[in-house]
């Protein structure tokens, strides 16, 4: 069975340790990043399943690091899930393609439902013959 991995982004280091326990629980690998520069220089060189991502953060915001991950065609298959305090990102979160937009607070089982729903997204179909 696959092990997936799940980067959270987040200034909130509390918020980031919750959700660390939360997913480690369901047997995901988890990586951490208190701001958009942090993400960043860690997807250089790694390709997590999952980005769970803040929008309003010092130094680099979502908005900028969400530009940057879709210009990296390492992260074509890269979910990424937008969990912030603040609506109007959502037009934003559309336009860069997030594949879910949640508001704070959040409850962690709903985070963890959301992250199963969108790697089942990310299963490649059946050859079918070829």
């Amino acid at each position: 069975m696959k092990v997936y991995s799940v980067l959270i982004v987040d200034d909130d280091k509390e918020l980031r340790s919750i959700f660390r326990k939360f997913l480690e629980r369901e047997s995901y690998t988890i990586y951490e990043a208190a701001n958009g520069a942090e993400a960043l220089k860690f997807l250089m060189n790694q390709t997590p399943d999952v980005i769970v991502m803040d929008m309003l953060m010092p130094m680099l915001g979502g908005e900028a690091v969400m530009q940057r991950i879709r210009q990296m065609p390492a992260l074509n298959d890269t979910r990424i899930v937008i969990l912030t305090a603040y609506p109007r990102f959502r037009e934003s979160a559309a336009y860069f393609e997030a594949d879910r937009f949640l508001v704070k607070p959040i409850r962690s089982d709903d985070l963890v439902r959301t992250i199963a729903e969108v790697l089942q997204k990310n299963e490649p179909p059946d050859a079918g013959g070829s």
